[in-house]
């Protein structure tokens, strides 16, 4: 089907056949084009995908979750903007851990990070950093992602390399976010920048969102004079605490809960609602605020229960009530605010309060994130509550949008482990590793003073299988490249979680296997005893090429006939009985706290 959009030519605004075909009539110009009216949304098809977190939350399986739900959208405010401004390095969290009653933080107007990412303190341009946040965010579901550029800034390099790097992984087979556009200062301008350099490259057209079978974006369409690009988007307006219960069109990002929804005609029919992680340190509302009450707060503007996201649960069970088309939420890795000082003889001063107390004169404060507390961030911290606000978010975006059936296991097979894996065709369910994990990272840091290395990714895991007979469970693997040797340092590493309980076992993993390898194609079975890993038993296996089987003895697994476990792989981590070596180093199958399930049930 084709659409066609009259537009009048009142200037140069017009970038002359980025679209399609253009025919010029006298003053007026008819653009054609193909007609989609929604982006498709994405379909969760990683139920066999299972998690616990490190609180012990795990995350709802497909009977909870229930099946694929169509055209239910996630979109996550995401932020470009690290390594464009000031380049030294502040961290208000180290800052106050030195001296929380006399903190010397960095100049006035100065950047500075509220805490240190899991990442590190990167540049957004950094591939791997890109590959990684894709990645994290395909595999929880996230349709869109809501480009900052509120404040003029369109970080074109950056995003353009996010989109060459999100284009490359599509034609590996992940289905990366859409892009789109939060704008509001200088609307005019900024919007009139992505139309001449960002829409009108036609490589990046199959990551445009499109609403209402136009590229979506949010902004002020009332300043916008050109109609030519007025035409070209289905526009919303976007931002905090706005007269969304009585005004259409609204798509705020922020609001407190329980929070309106945006509506087009029919007010009470539901498009989009925002969900928070929190709100500001100004407003005094952090991460553990619920019920309109902030945690008890210690020296260090944190609580003890900062890492369980009560702001964040409250606010998706309103929009798990409500059930709109879209959960715009806020936020995925803003991380940075500039610090101001506090001016009580100034009238025009917007903010009176901070944290729990009011400003004093000469004050500073930073507005929008302060702390482990008070930020709106979701991707993961060094320490802290790691990875806590990712998994809630997975556990969410899944209670919302449902997920496929897991595929049934196929009947018992046994297995001749000879490197020729020809019983293995056929052996469902085929449990998937998104390709690029072993992406090597060579970037400068934020401030430009060292680099952030590391070049511990090898074997690529993309591919895993299970079947079992009365006497081994048998697994198979495949790598994008051929497998190193067996002989190479923490290598092939198969952790098994034989009871499904993280409460049991190191991390919940019981067995693992390939701790050492032996000659005569014999690995080992190592148990979980007494807080630390024991041989137990041997197991048999082969490589060919970029393909690995083994068996393990069914009776070591502790399995009958019908055999029912989580499994992990992960390939050269650096250390031992640290779970974050699955967050940053080698591969791991399936990503992070993720495990596969097999069930022959």
């Amino acid at each position: 089907m084709m659409r066609y959009l009259l537009t009048a030519i009142t200037s140069f605004s017009v970038l002359v056949g980025f679209l399609g075909i253009h025919v010029s009539v006298s003053n007026v110009r008819v653009t054609r084009f193909a007609y989609q009216k929604n982006s498709p949304a994405r379909v969760l098809n990683n139920s066999n995908w299972v998690a616990t977190d490190a609180l012990g939350r795990s995350l709802p399986n497909q009977s909870e979750t229930g099946l694929s739900r169509a055209n239910k959208y996630v979109g996550l405010f995401y932020f470009l903007w690290h390594g464009e401004y000031n380049q030294k390095l502040y961290d208000i969290t180290k800052i106050l851990k030195q001296n929380p009653t006399k903190p010397t933080y960095g100049p006035i107007g100065a950047f500075h990070w509220w805490g240190e990412p899991e990442a590190g303190y990167y540049r957004a341009d950094d591939p791997w950093l890109i590959r990684r946040n894709l990645s994290m965010l395909t595999n929880a579901g996230v349709d869109v992602l809501f480009m900052d550029v509120t404040n003029r800034d369109t970080y074109l390099n950056t995003l353009k390399k996010l989109c060459a790097i999100s284009n490359e992984m599509r034609k590996q087979g992940q289905p990366t976010p859409y892009i789109c556009f939060v704008t509001n200062y200088k609307t005019k301008e900024t919007v009139s920048d992505l139309y001449f350099n960002f829409y009108a490259d036609k490589q990046y057209s199959d990551l445009w969102f499109r609403w209402e079978g136009k590229p979506l974006i949010l902004g002020k369409q009332q300043e916008i004079d050109d109609l030519a690009q007025r035409g070209f988007f289905t526009w919303r307006y976007s931002w905090q605490f706005t007269d969304a219960k009585s005004q259409p069109s609204h798509w705020q990002w922020l609001d407190n809960t329980p929070q309106n929804f945006g509506w087009i005609k029919n007010p009470s029919v539901p498009e989009e609602i925002p969900v928070a992680v929190a709100s500001h340190p100004v407003f005094g509302v952090g991460k553990s605020n619920a019920n309109s009450r902030e945690g008890k707060l210690n020296q260090y503007a944190t609580s003890l229960v900062t890492s369980e996201g009560r702001h964040f649960a409250e606010q998706w069970k309103r929009a798990l009530t409500i059930d709109p088309a879209i959960v715009f939420v806020t936020g995925w890795n803003e991380w940075i605010a500039q610090r101001y000082v506090a001016d009580t003889n100034d009238k025009n001063q917007v903010f009176k309060s901070f944290i729990d107390h009011k400003l004093r004169h000469g004050e500073t404060f930073f507005q929008d994130l302060y702390n482990e507390e008070f930020n709106r961030d979701i991707e993961p911290m060094r320490g802290g509550y790691t990875d806590n606000y990712y998994y809630q978010l997975v556990a969410n975006i899944r209670r919302f949008k449902g997920m496929t059936i897991p595929i049934t296991a196929t009947p018992a097979v046994t297995i001749v482990i000879d490197g020729k894996f020809d019983e293995w065709q056929g052996v469902k369910p085929v449990f998937t590793d998104p390709q690029g994990d072993t992406y090597h990272r060579n970037w400068l840091r934020f401030d430009n003073k060292s680099r952030l290395i590391n070049r511990t990714g090898r074997n690529d895991i993309v591919e895993s299988r299970i079947t079992y007979d009365k006497e081994f469970v048998y697994v198979f693997a495949k790598t994008v490249k051929p497998i190193s040797t067996p002989t190479d340092k923490n290598w092939m590493l198969l952790f098994i979680d034989v009871d499904r309980s993280k409460k049991t076992g190191w991390e919940g993993y019981d067995l693992v296997i390939n701790r050492l390898i032996s000659k005569n194609n014999k690995t080992s079975v190592h148990r979980w005893l007494k807080g630390k890993w024991q041989s137990v038993s041997v197991a048999t296996y082969r490589v060919a090429g970029n393909r690995l089987e083994l068996s393990i003895p069914s009776h070591i697994v502790g399995l009958r006939l019908a055999p029912s476990f989580d499994f992990h792989w992960a390939d050269n981590v650096q250390k031992w009985n640290a779970v974050t070596e699955f967050f940053l180093n080698g591969d791991s199958a399936p990503d992070r706290r993720f495990n596969y399930r097999f069930s022959a049930k």
